[in-house]
């Protein structure tokens, strides 16, 4: 049985405050600012975060900072449909925080992509994007982000799976990522401007020595968002326990930001391309913000 389309709808899954901000704001701003129904889903609450800038947090424990500060980096972005997962942080990799028995690194994978799978049902995005497999820089809570939101995506259309809702079909499933031309190109211009850069103070010609990224040519989408940038930015730094005021998202000069955030880069792993290589648009191929080949029932 259709059901009749919906407002085309960006879905975005991140493990923890601030992570949509910095993989995501542009994309997500731009989504807001050209009509499109942007979702943000959060899979932890960060509890293992550190006050990185040493604001004063009274008499809250760092969660209940990190709540308000990612109700104000929505604001910034314009996102007002936000979903919280419900699980806790698990830390870094083989910490004990990656055993407490409420952390996302724990979680069955089935019971956390139901409870994905009934969010995707209720919003019908037509595009989800994730984290990808590696978690970008192997944080368990970025690894299992991924998991989830692949399972999630199928059990989301399976009409035999005991998930709240309508079954719905996803029309593209895309990860965020980092291409290793683009990280190049960061380094050089840090480096060339006097400044300190997160791989070190020797020049790099061969990406495949940087300690993460993607090969340029399993990029499928490049998405200029230089006009959200101020919004990218201000979503930054409303997450100020985690991001303070020396950090390196915070400190490019204007001059270089657009080398460094000016174009979010994705991978397509499920769904159809657009015509153009490499896509501009994560809703490109898709009618309206729909897809007619999308046996949505």
């Amino acid at each position: 049985m259709s059901v009749p389309s919906a407002s085309p709808t960006l879905l975005c899954v991140h493990p923890h405050p601030d992570d949509e901000s910095i993989a995501c704001g542009g994309v997500l701003a731009r989504a807001v600012d050209t009509g499109i129904r942007a979702v943000v889903v959060t899979c932890t609450g960060g509890e293992e975060g550190e006050n990185q800038s040493g604001i004063d947090l009274g008499d809250d424990p760092l969660p209940v900072h990190r709540r308000r500060e990612m109700a104000a980096a929505l604001d910034a972005l314009g996102i007002h449909h936000h979903h919280w997962l419900g699980y806790r942080d698990s830390g870094m990799v083989d910490t004990a925080a990656n055993g407490h028995p409420d952390s996302f690194h724990r979680a069955d994978l089935d019971e956390a992509a139901s409870r994905l799978a009934a969010i995707i049902r209720a919003e019908r995005p037509q595009v989800v994007v994730s984290d990808d497999h590696t978690g970008t820089y192997g944080h368990p809570d970025h690894v299992k982000a991924h998991q989830v939101t692949v399972r999630a995506v199928t059990l989301a259309a399976d009409p035999d799976a005991e998930v709240a809702g309508a079954p719905w079909r996803v029309a593209k499933r895309y990860v965020h990522t980092m291409g290793g031309r683009q990280l190049l190109a960061a380094h050089r211009a840090l480096l060339d401007a006097g400044l300190p850069s997160p791989f070190g103070e020797e020049p790099v010609d061969d990406p495949a020595v940087l300690p993460f990224g993607t090969p340029d040519e399993d990029i499928t989408t490049e998405v200029d968002v230089v006009p959200w940038l101020a919004h990218k930015r201000a979503a930054m730094a409303a997450h100020r326990s985690q991001i303070g005021p020396d950090s390196f998202f915070l400190n490019v000069p204007e001059d270089l930001a657009a080398t460094f955030f000016g174009t979010e880069q994705f991978v397509l792993e499920e769904g159809e391309l657009g015509p153009q290589r490499p896509e501009d648009d994560l809703f490109a191929g898709l009618a309206g913000g729909d897809s007619d080949a999308d046996d949505r029932r």
